[in-house]
């Protein structure tokens, strides 16, 4: 009892400080491969999505390239991601549009 009072309390805490990241979704019918360079790391991974898939990616947010096009974007954590016809489009998380 003691334990989940105190795990309550931490989670409550710790709730406004959570890191969001940044979705991929592909819309196409076939699993892609991308790398992405996160700030301040020296490589970059590779990532492959598979099709009709959702991820949440680059938690600090990244550079993502797409292997098959050479196609390069930069996205910030918040953002979304879409693949739609071997195209990668970027729609901004709404504090930078200046939303709520």
């Amino acid at each position: 009892m003691k334990q989940s009072v105190i795990l309550m309390i931490v989670l409550t805490l710790a709730g406004p400080l959570a890191v969001f990241a940044a979705t991929l979704q592909n819309t196409d019918s076939q699993e892609y491969e991308l790398l992405t360079q996160e700030p301040g790391w020296p490589y970059a991974n590779p990532y492959r999505i598979i099709a009709y898939a959702k991820v949440t990616i680059c938690y600090q947010g990244c550079e993502m390239t797409f292997l098959s096009t050479g196609q390069t974007v930069k996205v910030s954590p918040n953002d979304s991601v879409v693949i739609n016809y071997r195209v990668m489009n970027v729609d901004r998380s709404v504090n930078e549009r200046g939303g709520w």
